[in-house]
């Protein structure tokens, strides 16, 4: 599998959909090399029927200093037809709203190509 995504709002994105049980949600996180989890809102996991406290708790830290909790899942994400597990995590806390795509369970399944220049993100399976 090999897509190209245009930058959005002049940034990289890519569309995802993550499924858990019956449900499954579309989602246009941030691409992050950043982040070493994909973390998504308190409103996100609602949309998935998530309890947070099934869980497991995780603190993380914001790069203006600020903390925050959020709650690690194990669940299926779909790239473009291409299906893997990764971890994913849900802020606890409503402020959290950008979703993120992380490295953990992510970005190894992949040959990333970041072109600034001409504002796209290229995946590519390995």
């Amino acid at each position: 599998m090999q897509c190209k995504f245009p930058y959005f709002e002049d940034r990289p994105h890519v569309p995802v959909a993550i499924e858990f049980g019956s449900k499954r949600a579309r989602f246009l996180p941030l691409f992050d090399t950043g982040a070493d989890y994909s973390l998504f809102s308190y409103s996100d996991a609602l949309r998935l029927g998530l309890n947070l406290n099934d869980g497991v708790v995780l603190n993380f830290s914001n790069a203006d200093g600020s903390e925050f909790k959020a709650s690690k899942f194990e669940l299926t994400f779909d790239i473009e037809g291409f299906i893997f597990k990764a971890p994913v995590c849900f802020a606890q806390d409503e402020r959290f709203t950008m979703p993120v795509l992380g490295r953990r369970g992510v970005f190894a399944h992949f040959l990333i190509t970041l072109c600034e220049s001409e504002k796209y993100l290229e995946v590519q399976t390995h």
